[in-house]
């Protein structure tokens, strides 16, 4: 028999109290949503149609996006990346334990000042891999090995411009996996500050008196 609950929280509305889901608790009140999959086409729609709901209730509020994940689809990250650069809301990021390979796109592409690290959560970084054809022939190898290249472009280059690194010297870093851990990714300049909720908090406070 299994003795596992859910922890619930009990909170109040205008009919009484009511029992509710911790995990819906905190990304409704808190406005906390957790990546914690392989990035997919359909795990980044997933948490992208729980951010418009978060959106919808309130456009001033930022949302925290917490990482740990092992990275996935390089396409499905850009998605994700593209919607919370076009979001009306502003969006935090906190690696809790890994942020890897493409998860790390996403959260290095967050605005600067936004991004939390745990003391000991890592990210990683490394080049693109792309899964093989079933059916490989002489085309199919040349289009891969030009998708992969022109992946590898954009990645170097993007993440240049979000750690202030060069080129070359992303190019260098992503031959091998490269792994920081918590004050190692701030001094690389893929995070911003160690975590802490009074920190990010005052962050949030301050994102929040300055939008209108």
């Amino acid at each position: 028999m299994n003795s596992q609950t859910n922890q619930v929280f009990v909170s109040q509305s205008v009919n009484g109290p009511f029992a509710i889901d911790a995990k819906a608790y905190l990304t409704s009140k808190m406005r906390k949503v957790t990546l914690s999959d392989e990035i997919t086409s359909e795990s980044i729609e997933s948490l992208i149609t729980i951010c418009e709901l978060l959106i919808q209730e309130s456009e001033s509020s930022p949302i925290t996006l917490y990482f740990n994940t092992p990275g996935g689809s390089v396409n499905a990250a850009y998605h994700l990346i593209d919607f919370i650069e076009r979001a009306p809301v502003k969006f935090f990021g906190v690696v809790s334990e890994i942020c890897a390979s493409a998860g790390s796109l996403v959260f290095a592409s967050l605005p600067e000042g936004h991004r939390f690290i745990m003391p000991h959560g890592k990210v990683m970084i490394h080049q693109p891999s792309i899964t093989p054809y079933s059916m490989i022939n002489s085309t199919s190898i040349k289009s891969l090995s030009e998708m992969i290249g022109d992946s590898e472009r954009m990645i170097y280059q993007d993440l240049a411009e979000w750690t202030k690194h060069t080129v070359t010297e992303i190019e260098r870093d992503c031959e091998k996996e490269t792994w920081l851990k918590g004050q190692e990714a701030i001094d690389y300049g893929i995070a911003d500050h160690l975590f802490s909720y009074r920190a990010l908090n005052e962050a949030i406070s301050f994102e929040e008196d300055i939008m209108f």
